[in-house]
């Protein structure tokens, strides 16, 4: 272990303490940001180049993001909170209840926390040495995607190759998953009971902002996001990236535009029926896509669809295809959650 790495690897430790123990919810949030982004260096130290792009992206952006916005409500149901409190005592009215003393939760939380960090080292002890040659995953496999891997699917980044060729099935149901996250989360947060208590976070969030820099900042800094999201998809099977790091930096693109210029202006170029048509013809031109790779495959039969030369843009197959619906759906996705996360509600 290099240096650096030691000095990143101690500071991810004080920063996973540092988020639990903080009392302030503001400066939780900012060093666990902190956090994605030096593992994001981690990641490019170890070589890999695609979880660094999904980390910064996922990790640092969309996650901070979620977490300010969720904070931002807790505000404002701690002050109408306070205010139905002041209401309640003028009118003479009881307040208050009965509540559970704050040390029981923490003395569950560390014991919670102590017994799963107990599990992860006992597991991690039992892993077989780093780097051995003689270890169960050093097989047939992996060699087959090293070394056939360009010629099978004309891929020259291996990750894409695996994921969107060997392993599209388990892509495929991850692509599900991310469908299915989006429905858990509209039925945990959509509104049963009149929004009275959100009036003023969500009238923030429907108006436009004023701050002529920060329209004009954010119009250049969307449109630069955006290109470099669609680079990275287009140019998944050639370099580190593809459908998820890109997507994810597209719904980042849309996260920041919303920021700016409000959930109004937002919804005139996507909303929910855009969503569901989007996600709806991604998906089955994935499941097509593939099904027709596996019945080929399967079969023996040879396939029309040409790989083209390794190393060009229009190369690799259904892979740059099939990476464009994973990034489409990963960003329209992000941009939803942001939505219910804020609002609550898709129109």
């Amino acid at each position: 272990m290099i240096p650096i790495e030691a000095v990143l690897l101690s500071f991810l430790l004080i920063a996973a303490v540092a988020v639990c123990v903080m009392r302030r919810l503001l400066a939780s949030i900012i060093i666990f940001t902190s956090y994605g982004i030096v593992m994001s260096v981690l990641w490019i130290l170890l070589a890999a180049p695609d979880l660094a792009i999904a980390e910064a992206a996922v990790g640092t952006g969309i996650s901070g993001v979620l977490f300010f916005v969720v904070l931002k409500r807790i505000q404002v149901m701690e002050k109408e909170h306070r205010e139905e409190e002041g209401r309640r005592r003028r009118l003479g009215w009881k307040t208050g209840g009965r509540h559970v003393p704050r040390y029981s939760y923490n003395i569950f939380s560390i014991v919670a926390c102590l017994s799963f960090t107990c599990v992860l080292l006992f597991t991690t002890s039992r892993l077989p040495p780093f780097g051995n040659p003689g270890n169960p995953t050093n097989n047939e496999v992996p060699e087959r995607y090293i070394e056939r891997g360009v010629q099978e699917t004309g891929a020259v980044n291996a990750v894409a190759s695996m994921i969107l060729d060997y392993r599209a099935f388990d892509t495929f149901g991850e692509t599900c998953l991310l469908f299915a996250a989006v429905c858990a989360i509209l039925v945990l947060l959509r509104h049963d009971i009149p929004i009275g208590i959100y009036d003023v976070f969500l009238h923030e969030m429907e108006e436009p902002r004023q701050n002529i820099i920060l329209k004009n900042m954010a119009f250049f800094l969307v449109a630069m996001i955006m290109i470099f999201g669609f680079y990275v998809i287009l140019n998944g099977h050639l370099s580190p990236g593809g459908g998820f790091s890109g997507g994810a930096i597209l719904g980042a693109s849309l996260v920041l535009y919303t920021s700016a210029y409000g959930t109004v202006r937002a919804r005139n170029f996507i909303n929910y029926k855009v969503y569901c048509r989007i996600v709806s013809i991604c998906l089955a031109f994935y499941a097509l896509a593939k099904g027709y790779s596996f019945y080929t495959g399967a079969n023996h039969i040879t396939s029309v669809i040409p790989l083209g030369l390794p190393g060009s843009l229009i190369s690799a197959g259904l892979i740059p295809p099939l990476n464009i619906a994973v990034g489409l759906i990963v960003g329209c996705t992000v941009y939803v959650i942001y939505i219910l996360f804020s609002k609550g509600e898709l129109q």
